[in-house]
């Protein structure tokens, strides 16, 4: 199913904004998606104590303190068994920040609330399936086997259905699901399924579902998930190198994309995801990238720093891939925050310089038919760009289709 482009949902800036009123009152740094992470947290794992609360946000304890005082002067936080929300603050988290809420005890009722002590979330999955994810496994492992061909030519190598589970289910610990506008960009890896599935499964249903994809086919395939599960999702295609439609600009609050695996590549699409992003500290990024040797990671890094952006946990070879060649199998998974200093590198501008590997480490192979020898050159520039385009084609000569591959350079 597909939504609107403009869906409907009241800007921060076009309705008073408690958030941002309460971070000014508090001068805290993490600005209003502080005071939101903690209302979010008060929400979904209160009551809580409030050194619990402090380190379930990774906050210092007198900053979480003050900004609870303001919450509990505006009437949304409550003291009793430890902080909670009151009637108020139920409706704010349900209206403003999307979340899908248990419903309140009675307070008339004869056992006392619970002050709960959250439990420690795991970093990493592991190499296993947590318990929770093993039921949605055959819809998205079907869902994946439906994919269309892959690209090279656009650094398509799509995630295993277990990774792209297990990339939401860290959306959602980290806070980026439930009531959320997300945008995707780029989703050969199909996690906008994997997140449709998550959040049902979890009671964690974003706002907003966008994609902005570039193949046909890949959009079709996602059409086909999305309808088939009940998933909310607007799909948008769109070439990264050209602008960013300026009806996506500053409507999103979380970004995830799996890049081209090129620096150039990835500045674009992490730059595109910036634009799209509202204004302002705290505001989170997935990026996925390969895994990278020590001095190639390190220039990963300044370039997330030129743009801004504050790296909040690296996962070494989280994501594994299928017969992914440009990634050995495996690559990183990043998530990072806006600081103050976040700026998009070319806002507005057409991007005219290579970012696919194919482009920017081209590299040539020749395939020679068995039926009459022709050797035909794979790659970029060529007629077939890929070996993929070469046996549907057949061969240009007889149109065989055994093709081998001729070792030793270009045909002679």
């Amino acid at each position: 199913m597909t939504s609107n482009l403009e869906d409907g949902t009241p800007s921060p800036a076009s309705t008073p904004d408690v958030l941002a009123d309460v971070a000014a009152a508090t001068s805290l740094r993490e600005g209003r998606e502080g005071v939101a992470g903690i209302v979010r947290a008060v929400a979904t794992e209160g009551p809580l104590a409030l050194r619990d609360l402090a380190r379930l946000v990774r906050m210092p304890l007198p900053v979480v303190s003050a900004v609870r005082r303001e919450l509990e002067t505006r009437g949304l936080f409550e003291r009793g068994q430890g902080v909670g929300l009151t009637d108020t603050g139920r409706d704010f988290a349900t209206e403003t920040l999307g979340l899908t809420l248990k419903p309140a005890e009675p307070r008339d009722a004869p056992v006392q609330r619970q002050r709960r002590t959250p439990a420690r979330q795991p970093d990493d999955a592991g190499e296993g399936l947590e318990p929770l994810l093993v039921p949605l496994l055959p819809a998205m492992e079907a869902h994946v086997a439906d994919g269309p061909a892959v690209d090279v030519t656009l650094d398509q190598a799509p995630c295993t259905a277990e990774t792209a589970l297990r990339r939401a289910l860290a959306m959602h610990r980290a806070g980026a699901l439930a009531g959320r506008r997300i945008l995707l960009i780029g989703d050969d890896d199909s996690l906008s399924v994997a997140i449709g599935l998550v959040a049902q499964a979890l009671d964690a249903q974003p706002r907003r579902l966008t994609v902005l994809e570039l193949d046909p086919g890949r959009i079709a395939h996602l059409e086909r998930g999305a309808s088939q599960h009940g998933i909310a999702f607007e799909p948008i295609a769109h070439d990264l190198r050209d602008p960013l439609p300026e009806a996506l600009a500053g409507q999103f609050d979380v970004l995830a994309t799996d890049p081209p695996y090129t620096l150039d590549g990835m500045a674009l699409f992490v730059s595109r995801g910036i634009e799209a992003l509202a204004a302002g500290p705290g505001l989170k990024l997935f990026l996925s990238f390969a895994d990278l040797a020590p001095d190639d990671r390190l220039d990963l890094q300044q370039r997330l720093g030129d743009l801004g952006l504050a790296i909040l946990r690296m996962r070494p070879s989280f994501n594994h891939y299928g017969g992914a060649s440009i990634l050995g199998s495996a690559g990183q998974f990043l998530e990072l925050e806006t600081t103050n200093r976040t700026r998009s590198a070319m806002a507005g501008e057409r991007f005219g310089a290579a970012i696919y590997t194919g482009e920017v480490r081209p590299r040539e192979r020749a395939y020679r038919c068995t039926e009459c020898g022709l050797a035909t050159p794979v790659g970029a520039g060529e007629r077939f760009a890929t070996i993929e385009a070469l046996k549907a084609a057949g061969c240009p000569r007889c149109d065989g289709q055994i093709l081998e591959r001729q070792r030793g350079g270009r045909p002679g």
